[in-house]
This record gives C-alpha cells, structure tokens and sequence, in this order.
C-alpha cells in the first residue's frame, strides 16, 4: 500500500468516527503530526504509531470521544519542563489516564510510583508497553499533545 492510501486512512477513520469539537481537534493534531514530519503507520484498527526518523516516538489511538496519545511508560520528570503556563499543566492533568496495576506477574506486584507533570500517581502497571495515556479532548489538549510529541522525538533523537 502506497505511503499517501495510508495517510489519508487516519483522516478517513477519524472523520466515520467523530464529529464536532472532537473531530477538528484530532484532525488538528493529525495535521501537525504530517506537518513536522511525523509519519503515522497503522498497528490496529483504531491505533497507529507516530514514527518520527523511523522510531516510535508514540502511539496515536482513536476511541469515539477522540484521539489520545501515549506517553510510552516514560515516567520520567523530563516531560515536566515542557509545560508553559499554569493552564496547560491542569489541561495536562485533567486529560492524562493512567493505566493501573492489576497484578498481572509477580514482579510487577503492585505496580510503581511516579510523578508526571508534578502529580504523583502510585500503582501504575509497568508491564503493560503502553501504560499512560494524554487524552486529546480540547484546543488547549491539542496544544499540549503538541508538546509532548515534540518532547518525544527530541528524546528519540538523544538516543
């Protein structure tokens, strides 16, 4: 399948799934990814992982109240530095899921601690690859998820 067939895909999924608010901003989004040069190369029906010089600087998934992106288990302070302003902080942190422990092995037992965007979260499952979600609901989110995925290829480019 030619690279242009699969681009046009996630616009096309996004727009029979959503409507509204929902559908500009993941259609926003989608834009800014192509615009910085953020291939986006699909995995499952609803999620597609955003490549970025060839590596996986994180994973894109629809559901039906929007898109959200992973933060790959980074649990690391270095996505706090890159907010700006108080607002986007609380947009980061009213928007950000976090999958949790549910025993799934034994080494895992009851998951870890961290603290992301200067809250700290506790029993987060560390076997599952993609653990925490930032979910894109809003203009302010989309300003936000921006950030994060220029934090991540900058990240990917380090390594």
């Amino acid at each position: 399948m030619s690279e242009k067939a699969v681009k046009s895909k996630i616009e096309a999924v996004i727009t029979d799934v959503l409507n509204g608010d929902a559908l500009k901003h993941a259609l926003d989004f989608v834009a800014y990814l192509r615009a910085n040069k953020i291939s986006l190369s699909r995995t499952y029906p609803d999620t597609w992982n955003a490549k970025y010089k060839g590596k996986v600087a994180c994973t894109v998934i629809l559901q039906n109240k929007g898109l959200r992106i992973s933060l790959r288990g980074d649990y690391s302070k270095g996505y706090e530095g890159i907010l700006v302003n108080e607002k986007m902080k609380q947009s980061i942190i009213d928007h950000l899921s976090i999958k949790p422990c549910r025993a799934c092995n034994q080494q895992c037992s009851d998951g870890i601690s961290a603290s992301l965007f200067g809250k700290e979260y506790h029993k987060i499952c560390k076997h599952v690859y993609n653990t925490t979600y930032f979910n894109i609901a809003d203009a302010n989110a989309v300003e936000c998820a921006k950030l994060i995925i220029e934090k991540a290829c900058d990240d990917l480019i380090a390594i």
